[in-house]
C-alpha cells in the first residue's frame, strides 16, 4: 500500500514537472520565435565576414591548376540553421530542443553537440558543395580536406541576445581546365550562410573578369573582384567568364564628318575605350604639330582650336587617343587632318511677289518688312573656294518648332509669313483684343559651312506689317436674345446688332471704320464702332434679306462679310384663296368636284374643310408660312347634286396652336339648272343656227334664191 502510495506520489511530481517544463519551453519558444521574426528583417546586419577564391597558378589548356579557399563568418546565434529542424526557431532554441533537454538553456553539453554536427557537416572536398565555385562546368577538389576552426555558440538563455558563433575555414583546391580559351566560373547561389557574405576572387596574373549576365552582382577591378551573391534574389548559380587580358579598344571620332577641320573655330573629338566592364581605362588625348605634342588633355572628349597651338593654313594636325587598362596594357587611336582657314562664299536673293504680281527684292542688308500672309521666296547659294566638297546651308526661324530648311550649294525655297499667337484673336477676351497690338517679328538665321567646318553666320528680322482687314464677328440680337433657330426673327421684329466679338489683328478697335447695306441700302457709311454696335435696325418684313458689313482698319486694309438673315412671317393663321375651279356641269342629279388653291401666310399650323352647302370633306393640314414664302396647300371636294337650290363653298379652319379658328369664302350663290333645262337648251341651239343659216343665205343670195 504503501509503495502504491509513493508511485501515485512520483506520478504526480512527474505530472506537475512535465507541466512546469511544458510551460518554460512554450515561453521560449514564443521569445526565439520573436526574435527570429526580428532576425528575419535584419538578417545580413548579422551576418559579418567574406570568403575568398585564388587562382594561384596560370591556367593552361587541359591542365590542372591550385587555388585556395578561404571563409570568416560571424553570426547572430538567433539565425535558424538548416542542419535542425524548423530553422524559424532560431539556432538556440532549436540546440535546446532537438540536441537538448528543452529545459530554455543552453549548457557546454549543447553548444558541443551542435559543434560536433556542423563540423561534420562541413566536411566537404567538392568546392561546389562547399559553396565556392564550379571551374569549367567542374568543381575543384581538396583533396587533403578543409581546415576549420570554430567559435561556439555562448552558453545561456536560448533568449540571450547580442550572441554570436561562427567559423574560420581554409583549403587548398585543384582545378582541371578544359580545351577551351575563355574559361566560365559558376558561383553557387542556393542559399547557404556562406553565400551572405562578399566572395573576393583573384585571377592569375594577365587573367581578367570578362562577362556575367548578372554583372550587377561584381565590382572591383578585373584580375581582382567581389562577387556579392547575396544581392541575388534567385536561386541560380552566378556565371563569370574570364580570359587572358586584352588590349582596350580605342575607338574615337570627330564631331565633324569633313576632310579637313577648321583654323579658328572648336574642334571636338570623342571617345571611348573598349574593355572588360570592370575596367576603368586611364584616358588621354594628344595634339601634336609635325611630330613635336602640343596639348596633352585627359577624359573622354577633347576639345581645342588649332590656331590657339601655332596651326596655319594647309598645316597637318595630328590627334591620338590613348587607352590604359589596369594591367597597363595601351592602344591608340589617331587621325591625321589638314586644317583649311578659308570661309565659303555665299550669295542671296529674297523677295516676294506684290498686289501688282511684281517681284520685290528685299534688302537683306536691314530688317526685312512684309505684309501678314506674304509669300517670301529665299534663294541662296554658296561654294568653298579651298576645296570641290559641297556647302551646307542651313536656314532656321523661331516661326514655328524645329523650323528648317537645309541644302548643299543651293537653297531655295517660299514660305509664308504671318502675325504670332500674341496679335488680337479669339483666344483673347473681348477688352483685350480691342486693344492695339505691335507687329509680329520673325528672326531668321543662316549658316553656311564648308566641309572643314569653316562657318559664316546671318541673322535677318522679319517684321509682319498689319496685311488684313478687321476680322468681322456681327451678332443680330431680338428680345435680348441672339437670333438662333430657336429664336427667329419675325416680321416687324426690332433687330439690334452688336460688333462687339469683331476686332482687328494689330489697331485698336477705336480706329477701325464700318459700313452697313440691307438689300443694296446703306443703313450706316464709314462711321466708327460705336456709331453702328448696338444700333437698333428698320423693321424688316418675312423673307430673306442680304446683309452686307465693311470694315477697314488705319491701313486701310478691307474686310467685308456678307450674308443672308431669315426673317420669319409673324404667329397665327391668315389663309387666301389664290384660285377655285368646279369639274363637271351643275345641273341636278350631277357629281361634280369642287377644287381651291389657298396659303397661310402667317406662321402657325392648323387644320380645315373644304365644304359646300352643309356637306364638308376630310380635315387637311395648313402648313405655316415661312422666309422662303407662304404656306400653300390644295383642297377638294366631290358634290353630289340632289336639287336646285343655290351652291355656297367655303372652307373652314382653326389652329389649336395660335388659339384661332374661322372661314374663307370660295364660291357664294353658284345656280343650278333643272334637268330639263339642257334639252330645250339644245332645241333653242338648234334654232338659232337654222336661223343663222337662212339669214346668210338671204344676205348672199336673195330671197328668190330660196324659190324652187
Amino acid at each position: 500500500m504503501i509503495q502504491e502510495s509513493e508511485k501515485m506520489t512520483k506520478h504526480v511530481f512527474s505530472f506537475i514537472l512535465c507541466l512546469l517544463l511544458i510551460f518554460c519551453l512554450s515561453s521560449s519558444l514564443v521569445s526565439a520565435s520573436e526574435n527570429h521574426g526580428e532576425n528575419d528583417l535584419n538578417a545580413s546586419t548579422f551576418i559579418n565576414g567574406y570568403s575568398k577564391f585564388v587562382i594561384e597558378d596560370d591556367i593552361n589548356i587541359n591542365s590542372e591548376f591550385n587555388s585556395s579557399w578561404e571563409v570568416s563568418i560571424t553570426l547572430s546565434d538567433q539565425i535558424g540553421t538548416d542542419l535542425l529542424e524548423n530553422s524559424e526557431l532560431g539556432l538556440r532554441a532549436q540546440i535546446d530542443i532537438y540536441l537538448g533537454n528543452s529545459d530554455g538553456f543552453i549548457d557546454s553539453n549543447e553548444s558541443n553537440l551542435f559543434d560536433t554536427l556542423f563540423r561534420s557537416e562541413r566536411n566537404w572536398t567538392n568546392s561546389e558543395n562547399g559553396g565556392c565555385c564550379i571551374f569549367d562546368y567542374n568543381p575543384l577538389y581538396a583533396s587533403q580536406g578543409i581546415e576549420i576552426n570554430t567559435t561556439k555558440v555562448v552558453t545561456g538563455p536560448i533568449n540571450l541576445e547580442n550572441s554570436t558563433w561562427g567559423w574560420f575555414e581554409s583549403a587548398t583546391l585543384v582545378g582541371q581546365a578544359d580545351s577551351r580559351t575563355t574559361r566560365i566560373i559558376d558561383f553557387p547561389r542556393v542559399g547557404a550562410l556562406v553565400e551572405e557574405v562578399p566572395l573576393m576572387v583573384y585571377l592569375p596574373d594577365d587573367w581578367e573578369y570578362k562577362y556575367s549576365a548578372m554583372d550587377e552582382l561584381f565590382s572591383g577591378n578585373p584580375g581582382e573582384f567581389i562577387v556579392n551573391r547575396s544581392e541575388a534574389n534567385v536561386a541560380s548559380n552566378i556565371r563569370v567568364s574570364i580570359s587572358n587580358n586584352q588590349v582596350p579598344n580605342a575607338i574615337g571620332h570627330r564631331s565633324s564628318t569633313g576632310s579637313m577641320i577648321t583654323l579658328a573655330y572648336t574642334t571636338s573629338y570623342m571617345g571611348h575605350c573598349e574593355d572588360s566592364k570592370l575596367d576603368d581605362n586611364e584616358q588621354w588625348w594628344t595634339l601634336s604639330d609635325n611630330g613635336t605634342i602640343v596639348l596633352n588633355q585627359s577624359g573622354s572628349s577633347f576639345n581645342f582650336v588649332t590656331q590657339d597651338y601655332g596651326f596655319t593654313e594647309g598645316d597637318i594636325a595630328s590627334i591620338a587617343m590613348y587607352c590604359k587598362d589596369w594591367f597597363n596594357l595601351t592602344s591608340t587611336w589617331n587621325e591625321n587632318i589638314v586644317i583649311d582657314s578659308v570661309f565659303p562664299i555665299w550669295d542671296s536673293v529674297i523677295s516676294y511677289t506684290n498686289d501688282n504680281n511684281e517681284q520685290i527684292i528685299l534688302d537683306s542688308n536691314q530688317s526685312m518688312s512684309v505684309k501678314s500672309n506674304t509669300e517670301i521666296t529665299f534663294s541662296i547659294s554658296a561654294i568653298d573656294p579651298n576645296s570641290e566638297f559641297p556647302v551646307s546651308i542651313r536656314l532656321v526661324s523661331n516661326k514655328t518648332p524645329n523650323y528648317i530648311h537645309s541644302d548643299e550649294d543651293n537653297l531655295q525655297f517660299s514660305d509664308i509669313f504671318y502675325q504670332n499667337a500674341d496679335v488680337n484673336g479669339l483666344h483673347l477676351n473681348i477688352s483685350e483684343r480691342h486693344k492695339a497690338k505691335p507687329s509680329t517679328s520673325w528672326s531668321v538665321n543662316l549658316t553656311i559651312s564648308d566641309d572643314a567646318g569653316n562657318t559664316v553666320f546671318r541673322a535677318w528680322e522679319i517684321i509682319v506689317l498689319d496685311g488684313s482687314g478687321p476680322t468681322i464677328i456681327p451678332d443680330l440680337i431680338i428680345n435680348n436674345q441672339s437670333i438662333s433657330s430657336s429664336n427667329l426673327a419675325r416680321d416687324g421684329d426690332l433687330i439690334t446688332i452688336s460688333l462687339q466679338q469683331s476686332f482687328d489683328d494689330l489697331d485698336s478697335i477705336d480706329d477701325t471704320r464700318w459700313s452697313l447695306k440691307i438689300d443694296n441700302q446703306i443703313i450706316s457709311e464709314n462711321v466708327s464702332i460705336f456709331e453702328i454696335d448696338k444700333m437698333t435696325l428698320p423693321p424688316l418684313s418675312s423673307g430673306t434679306h442680304i446683309f452686307s458689313i465693311d470694315a477697314y482698319d488705319s491701313s486701310q486694309n478691307h474686310e467685308n462679310l456678307a450674308f443672308g438673315l431669315a426673317i420669319s412671317p409673324n404667329l397665327g393663321i391668315d389663309i387666301e384663296l389664290i384660285s377655285s375651279e368646279i369639274d363637271g356641269k351643275l345641273v341636278e342629279g350631277n357629281t361634280v368636284i369642287f377644287t381651291a388653291s389657298m396659303k397661310n401666310n402667317r406662321a402657325s399650323t392648323g387644320s380645315g374643310q373644304f365644304c359646300v352647302n352643309d356637306q364638308c370633306g376630310p380635315f387637311v393640314n395648313v402648313p405655316p408660312a415661312n422666309s422662303n414664302g407662304p404656306g400653300l396647300f390644295d383642297v377638294e371636294l366631290y358634290f353630289d347634286i340632289t336639287d336646285s337650290e343655290m351652291i355656297n363653298s367655303y372652307f373652314k379652319w382653326e389652329s389649336e396652336s395660335s388659339g384661332e379658328n374661322g372661314e374663307i369664302e370660295i364660291n357664294s350663290k353658284i345656280a343650278v339648272e333643272p334637268p330639263w333645262q339642257q334639252p330645250l337648251q339644245t332645241v333653242l341651239l338648234v334654232f338659232v343656227i337654222l336661223s343663222l343659216l337662212v339669214f346668210t343665205a338671204n344676205q348672199l343670195w336673195g330671197v328668190d334664191s330660196q324659190r324652187p
